[in-house]
């Protein structure tokens, strides 16, 4: 179960550690995007990558709650690369935030 003491971000994408942890396996490229007051705004999933080869790219994706098609998405160009997918991650992540702030209360 998730607490709220866990979601230390302004903007947490929960499941994410777990599928770096687990090799990147496809049945875990998703998960909740809740923010640090736990407000769920939707999704996050991973997108054309392959877990077999790290030296590819993939794609980051936001899907808006209730929605099917992404909203937000950012590319990275190598899946084991923390830099490539970080940055990649970050720029979601900003996004979403920017997004977020800007919906009436």
């Amino acid at each position: 179960m998730l607490r709220s003491m866990d979601l230390i971000y302004p903007i947490n994408f929960v499941g994410h550690d777990e599928w770096m942890n687990a090799g990147y396996r496809l049945d875990l490229a998703k998960g909740d995007v809740i923010t640090r007051d736990g407000e769920v705004l939707g999704n996050w999933r991973v997108a054309e990558y392959d877990p077999e080869d790290d030296d590819k790219g993939g794609r980051y994706e936001f899907i808006l709650h209730g929605q099917d098609v992404a909203m937000l998405t950012a590319e990275f160009a190598n899946l084991d690369y923390r830099i490539s997918r970080g940055f990649a991650l970050s720029t979601l992540t900003r996004a979403i935030r920017e997004w977020h702030e800007t919906q009436p209360t």
